[in-house]
């Protein structure tokens, strides 16, 4: 039986339920979790009673995750903050350029995580993660300092527009193909449950976002505004 220990400053614990409900939650990954706090700190320890080359795939792929998403927003929400658009519509742009290049990020994490045994997350993003939050830094300066909601929606068709997945939407719930809950916006770490529906369908980088039922009036607007002719209906 392996252990598997990952850690984080107890103030970013999201990263830690993250990473643990993944783990507690996947029927393909027999593991045991346990999560505790001492010295300002929290720390995941699981146990894999069987399958343990998967649960550390599984745990590698949210740490990943952990960081190509909540510690790149936490970086680029002190960079992007443009001027003409509101907060909940700046938390969208820098959604946006999370989902962009996602899929490369994650290669490049998975890639610098294959030896890890034990994680101490932000001590990791530290000193073997620099060149990732350079390349962070340097395509958020090419973000323009003033947007309007029109050139948000153009910005947004141009960095997702060629997407081809899929996604639905169920009252606040958004599923993947494989009817999967995705969570990911869970470590963004701000903005409302409403706020977190709409960047959890953009963080999918899905091209199609079909609706089982009626969405509330603030989904309505935001897929208007962002998915126009790329939205499906079924009662």
């Amino acid at each position: 039986m392996g252990e598997l220990v990952v850690s984080e400053r107890e103030g970013a614990f999201r990263y830690i339920a993250y990473v643990a409900g993944a783990l507690a939650g996947s029927r393909g990954a027999k593991a045991r979790t346990q999560v505790s706090f001492s010295g300002g700190r929290a720390v995941l320890r699981v146990l894999a009673e069987e399958r343990e080359a998967s649960v550390r795939a599984l745990a590698a792929d949210r740490i990943a995750e952990v960081y190509c998403i909540g510690y790149k927003y936490e970086l680029l929400r002190g960079l992007i903050c443009p001027a003409g658009l509101s907060e909940e519509e700046r938390g969208i742009l820098r959604t946006a350029v999370i989902a962009a290049d996602l899929a490369a990020d994650k290669r490049y994490v998975l890639s610098r995580l294959s030896e890890v045994r034990e994680h101490t997350l932000d001590g990791f993003f530290r000193f073997r993660l620099r060149e990732l939050a350079a390349k962070w830094r340097g395509i958020a300066a090419c973000v323009p300092r003033v947007f309007t909601r029109g050139e948000l929606a153009e910005f947004m068709e141009y960095l997702l527009g060629g997407n081809r997945g899929r996604v639905f939407l169920k009252g606040s719930e958004v599923y993947d193909a494989r009817c999967r809950r995705l969570r990911r916006s869970s470590l963004l770490g701000d903005g409302a449950p409403e706020t977190d529906t709409l960047r959890e369908i953009v963080l999918s980088g899905a091209g199609k976002v079909d609706c089982l039922g009626t969405p509330g009036e603030r989904e309505q607007l935001f897929l208007r505004r962002y998915y126009a002719g790329r939205v499906g209906f079924y009662a």
